[in-house]
C-alpha cells in the first residue's frame, strides 16, 4: 500500500567535508600550465567561464533543495489551519 505525498518523510542530511591540504605537485603542474598558456598566447578565460557556470548551477541546485525542504512544512501547516477553521465552523 502506497502512502500519499502528504506523509512523505524527509531524507536525512549528509555531512560532506573535503579536507584541504597543500599539494606541491599540483602547484608545480599549475605553474607549468600557466607558463604554457602565457607562452602560446592562449587564455584561461574559457576555463574561468565554465567554472563560473558550474558555480551558478550549484547555487541554483542549493536554492531548489531548500525550497523543496520547506514546501511540505507549508502544506502541512495550511492543511492544519484549514482543519481547525472547519472544526470551529462546525462546532460554533
Amino acid at each position: 500500500m502506497k502512502r500519499g505525498a502528504f506523509f512523505k518523510l524527509l531524507q536525512h542530511r549528509t555531512f560532506d567535508f573535503t579536507p584541504r591540504y597543500y599539494d606541491a605537485e599540483k602547484e608545480e603542474r599549475d605553474a607549468r600550465i600557466k607558463a604554457l598558456y602565457e607562452k602560446y598566447g592562449q587564455s584561461e578565460e574559457k576555463s574561468e567561464e565554465s567554472a563560473e557556470g558550474v558555480r551558478r548551477s550549484i547555487s541554483f541546485s542549493r536554492e531548489r533543495s531548500r525550497s523543496t525542504e520547506r514546501k511540505p512544512i507549508i502544506i502541512r501547516a495550511a492543511v492544519m489551519v484549514g482543519i481547525f477553521v472547519l472544526l470551529y465552523a462546525l462546532f460554533k
